[in-house]
């Protein structure tokens, strides 16, 4: 029924007996429950987590757990569904950090280079689970979801995809074959910068109750305040970020204009991005690979409303040199991440333009 309704409609469904929530969920406090309630204890559930966790799932077409970071649902992805696990390494950094700190104490779980996954795909072994993020975080490359979960399923394999750049609203992994979508919802999902969180979401129960194991075990739940924060930051998902994506393929294409192919951004993938296609649109991230840190750091410097700072997704736009990072070691030092927001998109050129022309670009 998913593919049949746009997310707005989904965002806006009638409350009926089969749903948790109304206009918005209550917030739940509890830690302890007396006996004879639905539940014995709060890291066991939660009715505000179960509202963010019916909604997103609707979304994306699945059954969703909720965690309190991006990083404990993939620590708690790569745990249920290793040993076997292949990290493509062209992905954020946190994912990459531990996919390394999980490999040196787990056998089995590997950080692979894109240009090795063929190799890897064609000795997978059955059971393996690999993990892939599209678009990538901060290169910005598109991966094909269909061929590649059909590849890994014709070995006995699981595809998970870090879809954190696209959110539901650009792009459903789980209709294209995959097996687990994984998202940090402190980004797009909530989309104002005031959460951690993180969500995962598979069509197989099965998987849904071994990730849902370790979020218990470990205690990697989300609080309820943050779920209710992230429930509300879906209502405005899809404006958010069919607005922030409209103004960052603009800004894109004026950047190539000045910039070249210097300018990294999904939107110029016509085989995978573009209407009726994986993604339906480019997103709201920018990369510009600039020659050097001290060209980069010199339009940073004469940036005023893209603001300095790390992270991506909220309402207001940000700007980053990557390669500050000692652990981006994959990336040039000149890589500049722009993460797109709300405002108007002739302040934001401008804004660029005369930073661009402060650092002689």
């Amino acid at each position: 029924m998913v593919e049949r309704r746009s997310i707005a409609t989904l965002l806006q469904l009638p409350p009926s007996e089969d749903r948790l929530f109304g206009p918005n969920p209550s917030v739940s406090l509890n830690a302890t429950y007396y006996e004879g309630q639905r539940s014995a204890y709060g890291r066991h559930t939660n009715p505000t987590w179960e509202a963010f966790e019916a909604l997103i799932g609707e979304l994306e077409g699945g059954t969703a757990v909720a965690f309190g970071s991006g990083a404990a649902a993939t620590f708690a992805l790569l745990l249920a569904l290793g040993p076997r696990a292949l990290v493509v390494a062209d992905s954020y950094m946190g994912t990459r950090q531990l996919a390394r700190w999980l490999g040196a104490r787990i056998p089995g779980i590997e950080l692979v280079e894109p240009s090795d996954l063929d190799a890897h795909l064609d000795r997978l072994a059955p059971g393996s689970v690999v993990l892939i993020e599209t678009p990538s975080n901060p290169l910005l490359v598109t991966y094909p979801i269909a061929t590649l979960a059909k590849r890994i399923h014709e070995r006995g394999g699981l595809l998970a995809v870090d879809s954190t750049l696209a959110t539901p609203v650009l792009q459903r992994p789980l209709t294209l074959g995959a097996d687990v979508v994984v998202h940090s919802a402190s980004k797009f999902l909530s989309g104002h910068s005031d959460v951690l969180g993180g969500v995962l979401v598979a069509s197989d129960e099965d998987l849904v109750a071994r990730v849902g194991e370790v979020r218990e075990l470990t205690g990697a739940i989300i609080g309820p305040v943050e779920a209710y924060l992230c429930f509300r930051g879906l209502r405005t998902l899809a404006v958010r970020v069919e607005r922030a994506s409209a103004t960052a393929t603009t800004l894109a294409m004026r950047l190539r204009d000045r910039l070249g192919d210097t300018v990294r951004y999904p939107g110029f993938d016509s085989e995978l991005v573009g209407p009726g296609r994986q993604q339906s649109a480019g997103g709201a991230l920018v990369a510009l690979e600039l020659e050097s840190a001290q060209q980069a750091d010199a339009m940073l410097d004469g940036l005023s409303l893209f603001h300095h700072a790390t992270s991506l997704g909220g309402v207001e736009s940000l700007a980053e040199r990557r390669g500050r990072y000692p652990g981006e070691d994959r990336i040039g030092e000149g890589l500049v991440r722009l993460s797109v927001g709300l405002e108007d998109v002739e302040d934001l050129w401008g804004d660029l333009d005369r930073a661009l022309t402060r650092a002689g670009l």
